[in-house]
């Protein structure tokens, strides 16, 4: 999974959406779990907030999870080919296309869970 050093702290709400997933890992004390996308088989990262417990999820089960899902408002250092994608905010894209769009440019891409349930 790409990971980035560099946080971004201000983001734009793009779409809501469920999708099956296989929890890889998860990590209590940082708010975060790996996930593997069921339909797209493409791993990714997602943010947990506090309010969400992680104590009943299990690793290596698959769920279906309701996502928020954010980009970046600063986009600098994203190459002009991929600039529209983050920045046209009307256009209805998919969650695949935001799967897709985290491996090229990870720390533009936010995923936030907002509930799993048992597949």
């Amino acid at each position: 999974m790409p990971v980035s050093s560099e946080k971004v702290t201000d983001w734009v709400y793009r779409i809501f959406d469920r999708r099956p997933v296989l929890i890889k890992s998860k990590n209590e004390q940082v708010r975060k779990i790996a996930a593997i996308d069921l339909s797209t088989n493409l791993p990714f990262g997602v943010d947990v907030p506090e309010n969400v417990s992680l104590a009943n999820v299990a690793v290596e089960k698959a769920y279906l999870a309701a996502l928020k899902i954010y980009t970046a408002r600063n986009v600098e250092g994203v190459t002009t080919e991929y600039m529209e994608f983050f920045e046209v905010l009307d256009v209805d894209q998919s969650a695949e296309d935001f799967i897709k769009a985290y491996w090229l440019y990870p720390k533009y891409v936010r995923f936030e869970l907002v509930e799993l349930e048992p597949l």
